[in-house]
């Protein structure tokens, strides 16, 4: 009989950790990159065994790609002040430095036979980490950058390749934020930037020593998330008004830029994001047989700032009764198949949110990004749809709604290229991990 050896199983059944994204945040945007970043991992290693470090721990759960069900276990690390919690990163750091100052495999494996966690981490071939696409960064707040970066160490320290997948570098705007990003950077195995311009960012970062290392550029992932219909009230609602021959509009607000009254001047708009909404809508209401959806992206709880629906609601009610029948409220809470299911059903989009953006043009439906960063711009150049960023920080009201205007005229055109160059993109981001002897 047949028989594997052990190489044999480590390269056909690896143990691959999944940091940095989870189906647990109420940001579509941060699951679609969970969900998308297990698709190409089990494209490439269909019989992995992969873990996906979340807030909580758990039995594995199911996930279905192409037809085929795969098995995703769900692993909880934290930083905290429970020593005795085996799942305590800071013991789990120690236990790596101990082994770093003591390299002896008596003591690997007591650690290991100790400490459940420990022993998962070094039987792990590789580890992959998406930073919940954005935030390796000092833009939102060091302590993210810090723990964050901590995770990785922690795998770095037991040895273990990791594989920055594609997403946004920096900014770094502080001298200990590019320390701790180069400290980083400069042990991974591969480093995925999702735009162009990261490429480069990393690259001046890293100089000299990114000369032997592999820095590319791939599309986000988030392009190759399957859609799914959740048939329920706000999808048979739009299907009756497209049915009726009206053009449906999506909107998604950013409850982040919406329910902040100093958003304007946190992000240096030159305009205020609640009036550009409002007068974005009334441009749309002018149009004839034209109707549109507020979508939220981020479902956070109510109350609290970054709420998409808090903001949604908020306009509903402010402009609702003024056009009867012409502005629709998504009021169900939608996962992240979900709401890009309903994106599809959009003659046209425009997004606040990053995600909601790629939702809508992965499936080539014509979307502006009203871009409150430089994140943005790359998504879009990517697909060669650059020029329908509209970058709130450089322009005024006036030039926004004109190119509002010019993008929704022009959307058959847009929505022809996106059909053209979608199809590669996804191509490329599911095939990340062809052709590497990462293993």
């Amino acid at each position: 009989m047949f028989k594997l050896s052990p190489i044999g199983v480590y390269l056909m059944f690896p143990k691959i950790w999944v940091l940095g994204a989870s189906f647990k945040p109420t940001n579509m945007g941060i699951r679609a990159l969970a969900e998308s970043s297990l698709k190409c991992i089990f494209t490439h290693w269909p019989e992995a065994s992969v873990i996906l470090q979340t807030s909580e721990d758990g039995g594995p759960f199911k996930i279905t790609f192409s037809g085929r069900e795969f098995s995703v276990d769900k692993k909880n690390l934290w930083f905290g002040r429970n020593i005795f919690k085996p799942q305590n990163a800071y013991v789990l750091l120690m236990y790596a430095l101990l082994l770093k100052v003591i390299p002896a495999s008596w003591l690997k494996k007591a650690l290991m036979a100790r400490n459940p966690y420990f022993k998962n981490i070094m039987e792990t071939a590789l580890v992959v980490d998406i930073t919940a696409g954005d935030s390796f960064s000092d833009l939102y707040d060091m302590r993210r950058l810090i723990f964050g970066s901590l995770f990785k160490w922690l795998f770095l320290l037991c040895g273990k390749k990791l594989i920055m997948l594609p997403q946004t570098y920096g900014p770094f705007n502080k001298f200990i934020s590019k320390a701790i990003a180069r400290s980083v950077l400069a042990r991974t195995t591969a480093i995925y930037s999702r735009d162009q311009e990261g490429v480069e960012y990393v690259r001046k970062l890293l100089g000299k020593a990114a000369d032997k290392m592999t820095i590319q550029f791939i599309p986000d992932v988030a392009f190759v998330l399957d859609a799914e219909n959740p048939d329920n009230t706000i999808i048979k609602r739009v299907e009756q008004v497209k049915a009726m021959g009206q053009v449906i509009v999506g909107f998604n607000i950013s409850g982040l830029l919406y329910n902040d009254i100093g958003a304007k001047h946190k992000f240096g708009f030159k305009s205020d994001y609640q009036q550009l909404v409002s007068e974005i809508i009334k441009l749309f209401m002018a149009q004839q047989n034209t109707v549109v959806v507020l979508i939220p992206h981020v479902f956070a709880q109510t109350g609290r700032i970054e709420s998409d629906p808090d903001a949604c609601r908020q306009v509903f009610q402010l402009l609702a009764d003024e056009y009867p029948n012409k502005i629709i409220l998504t009021e169900e809470t939608l996962d992240h198949k979900q709401v890009k299911y309903l994106i599809s059903r959009c003659d046209f989009f425009l997004g606040s949110r990053m995600h909601s953006c790629i939702a809508a043009i992965s499936q080539s439906v014509p979307a502006i990004g009203l871009a409150y960063s430089g994140k943005f711009i790359g998504v879009f150049d990517s697909v060669k749809v650059g020029e329908s960023i509209v970058d709130l920080r450089t322009k005024d009201e006036r030039q926004i709604l004109a190119s509002v205007q010019e993008k929704f005229k022009e959307r058959q055109q847009i929505a022809e290229k996106l059909r053209v160059s979608i199809p590669k993109v996804q191509e490329k981001v599911l095939g990340l991990f062809d052709d590497k002897n990462w293993l």
